[in-house]
């Protein structure tokens, strides 16, 4: 974590200046005797603003808020990895094999008993999972469940009737459990 405690006044340079001259801008807090470079600290994306003299409260409190912002960035760019790894393949086991599939992939996945099958464009793979546990791990806005044996994904939908839509060439019933869920998102797309 890079942190900058910045006087508005240096010997041969403003403050601002010299913030102006980072391409990348680190954490900031200015500390300086006057308020009127506070705006444009702010408009340039400082942390905070300690106003001398500042108490020793003021400043942990500052210091506080690079912390926090700091583990937030973090936080995003550790789930954003995560989500671009997670969202974009999954690996279930095949014929004793761990089989990779893109997300893209799969258009649809049915539930048989204690199986399900899940359906590409060219393969129909049956694997030993629970509808809950492979929603948990194709965990995307992508599918979504339309019946308790049936979920889709709504990259390959083509159509949406009363009581079923189209999935490739395929006819997939829509329960009334899952009915309104299913006109929200698409409501998004309208």
């Amino acid at each position: 974590m890079d942190l900058i405690f910045l006087d508005i006044n240096l010997p041969n340079i403003s403050g601002i200046e010299f913030l102006k001259s980072f391409n990348k801008l680190p954490d900031v807090i200015i500390t300086t005797a006057y308020d009127d470079s506070a705006v444009q600290g702010f408009e340039m994306g400082v942390i905070d603003f300690l106003l001398k003299p500042f108490s020793f409260e003021r400043f942990l409190k500052a210091v506080y808020k690079s912390y926090k912002h700091y583990s937030n960035s973090k936080m995003l760019k550790e789930k954003s990895t995560q989500n671009f790894l997670k969202d974009s393949f999954i690996f279930v086991r095949f014929n004793n094999e761990d089989v990779k599939l893109n997300l893209s992939e799969i258009k649809r996945i049915s539930a048989l008993k204690d199986y399900i099958i899940i359906y590409t464009e060219d393969r129909k793979l049956i694997v030993h999972q629970t509808m809950k546990s492979i929603m948990e791990k194709i965990e995307s806005e992508n599918f979504i469940r339309v019946h308790n044996s049936h979920i889709i994904s709504l990259q390959h939908l083509q159509t949406i009737g009363k009581n079923s839509l189209t999935v490739g060439n395929e006819r997939v019933p829509i329960s009334e459990k899952y009915k309104a869920f299913l006109n929200e998102v698409i409501g998004k797309y309208k």
